[in-house]
């Protein structure tokens, strides 16, 4: 049963009354199912798909009146379409029907449509077998088994979901009083509880950020997001027995194979970049150099890009055409590059920004394997560097290449991404480290 408990469950029926028992059943085991009768989705219009759905319950013949199978399939694809979000991730369709048969066409008409979720795996039962919901959800356990980044994935989804619910009730304890009034006991709780929210997102932001509900708000998610991540951390540090198996997947020759540039470069994007509160200057925020009103404060992409190529014995004239060649394929940036503290306590007068350059992977090889000791560098990421089409590129950042400019000019642009706070400590460090580098006299 650990496959269903937890989990966002739907079931897609034009006839209500039929899949009572399993709603029962599912309620039961600790699902909580959402059920849609697709004559619903004609009348509403503006019905948004679903994200995060992990189980469908699909009636294979939502259509009726001795409708050919090809009619049957596209309907219930179009009901699909718009009940699960095509980015929903993988999902497990349960299909009611004795006809297998239908199970393959629906397959078949959904693969080639990439506006349609993508089911990750069938299992095909008749309605009266969902009577016996605990039979039928260790039926999808054992077939879950079978796929194991699905079941993997499905039990980290409910592990993370699980320990935000210890984050809310633990805070919820803090927050609670010992009045035995109801009507009390609920404005006191609400009082200290804001007392907490508030407190925690002035923390993080200072006083600075907490201008507005909504900033205050996020403030204070991203302020807890470290409980989270214990409360996570504990929950999967102990694989459960029944994951054991699966897990062994993890160590096979062909999962060690090493996986494509862009996977690595998007996984990179989501850890390290981010795409919001662009148009508000930010610690880690990566603004490009063709802004007129920035270009000016840093040298050319030729001069930035020279530093990084090996000259080897190339003749002065080859090097130069060298140079100028990877130049035309770099997007030159600036990153500002002042403390997170000075941000938030509103002590910058001016922002400091620091050189670098966007690079695509393929031309960063051209580049010196050992760098100097004043580039930071990562990569791969996945990114829409020039306003084209996303690529895989590397980040270069010189920490010789320094400037400023007044706040209001830097608020005038939009930024390309922020570099999120692990990576971009990282930079800090490396700017640090270099800027404080002592000097020593040595006889080589």
């Amino acid at each position: 049963m650990a496959s269903l408990n937890g989990v966002r469950v739907v079931i897609i029926d034009d006839v209500e009354s039929e899949i009572l028992d399993l709603v029962r059943g599912l309620w039961r085991i600790g699902a909580a199912p959402l059920y849609i009768d697709p004559a619903t989705l004609e009348s509403e219009a503006t019905y948004k798909p679903l994200s995060g759905v992990r189980f469908a319950f699909l009636d294979m013949d939502i259509v009726g009146a001795g409708a050919d199978a090809k009619s049957k399939v596209a309907a219930l694809a179009n009901c699909i379409r718009r009940v699960i979000s095509k980015n929903n991730g993988p999902y497990v369709a349960v299909a009611f029907t004795k006809h297998p048969e239908l199970v393959a066409d629906l397959d078949n008409y959904i693969f080639p449509n990439a506006e349609i979720a993508r089911p990750y795996a069938f299992v095909t039962i008749g309605k009266e077998e969902c009577k016996d919901v605990p039979a039928l959800a260790a039926r999808i356990d054992e077939e879950l088994k079978k796929r194991g980044p699905m079941w993997m994935l499905q039990r980290w989804e409910q592990a993370s979901a699980a320990a935000g619910g210890e984050v809310v009730g633990e805070l919820a304890a803090i927050a609670s009083g010992s009045d035995g009034d109801p009507d009390k006991w609920r404005e006191a709780w609400s009082r200290a509880m804001l007392r907490i929210m508030h407190s925690c997102a002035s923390e993080f932001v200072g006083d600075i950020g907490m201008s507005t509900g909504a900033g205050a708000f996020k403030a204070f998610c991203h302020s807890i997001i470290p409980l989270h991540g214990d409360k996570l951390e504990g929950r999967v540090a102990m694989p459960s027995p029944d994951l054991e198996e699966a897990a062994k997947d993890l160590l096979t020759d062909d999962s060690k194979a090493d996986c494509e540039i862009e996977a690595k470069a998007r996984i990179n994007s989501m850890l390290h970049c981010s795409f919001d509160e662009l148009n508000t200057p930010r610690p880690g925020s990566v603004y490009s150099l063709k802004a007129p009103s920035l270009a000016p404060l840093f040298p050319g992409a030729a001069t930035m890009v020279e530093t990084l190529l090996p000259r080897g014995k190339q003749p002065p004239e080859e090097f130069r055409k060298s140079v100028n060649e990877v130049a035309g394929q770099v997007v030159p940036i600036a990153v500002e590059t002042s403390p997170a503290c000075d941000h938030v306590q509103g002590n910058l007068i001016v922002a400091r920004l620091t050189g670098g350059c966007l690079v695509p992977v393929e031309t960063a090889k051209r580049f010196k394997s050992t760098l100097p000791q004043s580039v930071w560098k990562v990569s791969p990421l996945w990114l829409s560097a020039d306003g084209g089409s996303k690529a895989a590129y590397a980040l270069f950042v010189n920490c010789l290449l320094v400037s400023s400019c007044a706040l209001d000019v830097l608020g005038n642009e939009s930024a390309v991404f922020r570099i999120r706070s692990q990576a971009f400590t990282t930079l800090q460090v490396c700017f640090g480290s270099h800027a404080a580098r002592p000097g020593m006299l040595l006889l080589r």
